[in-house]
């Protein structure tokens, strides 16, 4: 009699992918230490979600975006100047085949932002947002390991390697680094940051798990004088610097 050795498997089941455009708008008043307003030079921003939920059909998620304005000055020489402002949001979003025993993992993008001068200390943001959102649940399987009493029949085997879901953990992390700008620079306000991460990888030891990454960071600053008899108000600094974290649980097992 063929006897099947089956061992169970928990898998991560993709329920479902959705994209969503959402608009979040507010007011950002300029700080008093700042000249006011004239009109907007350029404007960037990168979004933080720090709450996410899954509810009864549907997903929700609480966060803002981080918005750098630079803008032309309403004072005599007409300087460039600039200020972080932010919105926050709270946006629910339908997705009828879930529910809060699932699993979320978004992306979300900043598609365009607009400015509008309502007077010399306010203006208005909006921002449009791209939500690529993948919702998954475990479920259990029971797979055939192995088959017993084949002596009397050709059989073939071919063996896979499959990874099994034993949990999953989120956690934020910080880190601070110094900057060195040219010395003969002297820094007077950071019109607006860009960043990406780059040559991400994780690594599984003692119940552990390591990340590293490496971030890029691109700043626009402003500067307090002139030289070489040239116009040195604006001038970029690229800097790169080296993260990395344990989060004290482990994820997967290989």
């Amino acid at each position: 009699m063929i006897e099947a050795v089956k061992e169970n498997l928990c898998i991560n089941k993709i329920v479902g992918s959705k994209t969503f455009e959402v608009t979040v708008e507010g007011d950002s008043i300029i700080p008093d230490i700042k000249p006011d307003i004239l009109n907007e030079v350029n404007i960037t921003g990168n979004v933080c979600v720090y709450k996410k939920e899954i509810l009864e059909g549907k997903i929700r998620l609480d966060g803002n975006v981080n918005v750098y304005l630079m803008y032309l000055a309403d004072c005599e020489d007409k300087r460039i100047r600039g200020f972080n402002g932010n919105i926050d949001f709270t946006e629910i979003l339908d997705f009828p085949e879930i529910d809060s025993r699932m699993i979320l993992d978004e992306d979300i993008n900043v598609k365009n932002i607009e400015c509008k001068v309502l007077n010399g200390r306010k203006v208005s943001l909006k921002a449009k947002l791209e939500i690529k959102a993948d919702v998954f649940m475990n479920e259990k399987k029971d797979i055939i390991k192995e088959v017993n009493n084949v002596d009397d029949i050709q059989s073939q085997v071919m063996l896979i390697t499959m990874n099994s879901l034993v949990g999953q953990n989120s956690t934020k992390v910080s880190n601070k680094e110094n900057l060195i700008i040219d010395n003969m620079d002297i820094l007077s306000e950071i019109l607006s940051i860009d960043f990406n991460i780059t040559n991400k990888d994780t690594k599984v030891s003692y119940n552990k798990v390591l990340a590293k990454a490496d971030l890029e960071v691109r700043m626009l600053y402003l500067t307090e004088e002139r030289k070489n008899k040239k116009d040195r108000r604006n001038d970029t600094n690229y800097g790169i610097y080296r993260f990395s974290t344990v989060f004290q649980r482990r994820i997967f097992v290989m």
